[in-house]
């Protein structure tokens, strides 16, 4: 078990070009697309995404992330690519802590993936939080705090929008959950859900702690299904059963 709380989030990128419309609602899927098809088969992104990639983490070369990698492969074969976006709590963020547990993010970056939709849902769709960059400032994502799923599968159980407004200037950010989800997991996220607007640059700090909140919120919720949600927790049983060998 990994000494760092760790965090698999997918990340996607939604450029204009890639919004379908029908109606009023921009991100109900054209009749003709497939599926997922229309957001895992993006594979450029644009310099204003790149710019919030880089408050949301570091660009690391697959083969040194050795501790946790989310599940993407790190060999010389390179099949998820050869980068990936990761983040490590930085000790000096919370200089009054006496005891700082450091924390790990892994984005699941659908850019940084080689071209494929089935290798790429393979690890988005096993993502509990997504993240997508909206560019586009008049998409709409209003409504209530449900919405249909971007990806399907059996997790993916929140969605963030991330959209540029005003000229670049500004971000709003909107986090939904998937429509059909237990009580107990709206319970837990009923104080995250909704829609807040702040500067651009401050945008990625907010987004990534939004998505480690969420994260928590919906494993601990159903780690019947998915294990303990802590891995503090899973190593304290593994030190509490060696006694049997003391």
């Amino acid at each position: 078990t990994a000494f760092l709380q760790t965090h698999k989030i997918a990340l996607m990128f939604a450029s204009p070009s890639h919004s379908y419309r029908n109606g009023s609602s921009r991100f109900s899927r054209d009749a003709d697309m497939k599926e997922d098809g229309w957001i895992l088969n993006v594979t450029n992104a644009s310099p204003l995404f790149s710019k919030f990639c880089t408050g949301l983490g570091t660009l690391t070369s697959l083969k040194h992330l050795r501790i946790f990698s989310g599940g993407l492969d790190t060999s010389h074969y390179a099949s998820d690519g050869e980068f990936a976006l990761c983040w490590v709590s930085n000790n000096n963020e919370q200089k009054d802590s006496s005891f700082i547990g450091r924390s790990m993010v892994l984005f699941h970056s659908t850019p940084l993936m080689p071209p494929g939709v089935n290798n790429r849902k393979r690890h988005v769709g096993n993502d509990v939080v997504h993240i997508l960059f909206v560019e586009e400032s008049d998409t709409n994502i209003h409504g209530s705090d449900e919405g249909k799923q971007i990806i399907s599968g059996e997790f993916c159980l929140v969605t963030i929008f991330v959209t540029p407004m005003c000229d670049n200037k500004t971000a709003k950010v909107t986090l939904k959950f998937r429509e059909g989800l237990d009580d107990k997991v709206k319970e837990n996220l009923n104080h995250l859900v909704g829609s807040t607007i702040m500067p651009f640059d401050v945008s990625p700090t907010y987004v990534r702690q939004l998505a480690i909140r969420a994260d928590l919120a919906c494993r601990s919720a159903i780690q019947d299904r998915l294990g303990l949600f802590s891995n503090w927790q899973e190593r304290l049983q593994q030190i509490q059963s060696l006694k049997r060998y003391a």
